[in-house]
């Protein structure tokens, strides 16, 4: 196939996941405005529609960018170029390559914490982030609604390793999908629950865009439990509270432990007035 077949491909694939799985949640969930006292985890927030408009505008164009680039290292794969992805099990064996797969998985899952963690710094938020946080309350379209630059880091993130670690076609792509599913389920905005015990719910993330600076990690809990940045109760966060650990109720309280939030125990949403700030 020649290169243009390629990022065709990857360009189809891209927008029909970006529009696919935002179409699903648009159509079982942000259509119905009247019961999202039963679905949303914020009930009476809502992006304005230019604040819609301007995410999904942004998040395609990322997506393209990306699976034109996706697209070329795909042809470059194909056509022999460098990289240690395999096709055949034969070349390592099954369990050399589950273990492989599953390294790759944490060692992304881990470096995408650390950027993602590197872009709330100060100069680098306000420069940069905070373009992804515009959107206080997401959907499942502001999954790839950010700066370009900061996409291109993501994605730089996840092709670097294969140049290093020998991995299988399949695992890789079952990585990718799995870890971009969950970025759309994590912006959903939807209260849902999760059925996998490494993988928070999405209530998770979307207390990082209401409290900004916390619960940091993409996929993984592990990050934010092993560096103390997951939200815990008797803390005050917000946009300007940087460090991920929150700031002290009082001063009195500071150095005190205090109690990770359970994101797994059922909690009604909290109802928040007001609209989001149209980008």
């Amino acid at each position: 196939m020649s290169l243009t077949g390629f990022i065709a491909m990857a360009v189809a694939g891209g927008l029909g996941m970006y529009f696919g799985i935002g179409g699903i949640f648009e159509l079982r969930y942000y259509r119905h405005r009247d019961r999202a006292a039963e679905w949303k985890l914020q009930p009476r927030r809502w992006p304005s529609a230019k604040a819609r408009r301007h995410e999904i505008l942004l998040g395609a164009g990322n997506t393209v960018v990306a699976s034109v680039a996706s697209g070329w290292f795909a042809h470059h794969v194909a056509s022999g170029g460098t990289s240690t992805i395999y096709w055949t099990l034969g070349a390592h064996g099954v369990a050399f390559s589950v273990v492989t797969t599953l390294g790759y998985f944490v060692v992304t899952d881990g470096l995408l914490y650390g950027a993602h963690r590197m872009f709330h710094h100060r100069v680098l938020f306000r420069s940069i982030h905070r373009v992804h946080h515009r959107w206080t309350s997401p959907t499942a379209f502001t999954a790839a609604a950010m700066h370009p630059l900061e996409f291109a880091v993501y994605q730089s993130i996840m092709i670097a390793p294969l140049f290093v670690l020998p991995i299988h076609v399949v695992g890789l792509v079952a990585v990718l999908v799995y870890q971009n599913t969950i970025a759309f389920l994590d912006h959903s905005g939807v209260n849902l629950g999760s059925l996998l015990p490494w993988q928070p719910p999405p209530r998770f993330h979307d207390d990082h865009h209401v409290h900004f600076h916390v619960n940091y990690g993409q996929t993984l809990g592990l990050w934010d439990r092993l560096f103390g940045t997951w939200r815990r109760v008797g803390r005050v966060y917000g946009e300007h509270v940087f460090g991920g650990r929150g700031a002290p109720l009082a001063p009195a309280d500071r150095g005190q432990a205090t109690r990770y939030v359970d994101y797994r125990r059922p909690i009604a949403p909290v109802p928040s007035a007001g609209l989001d700030t149209a980008p």
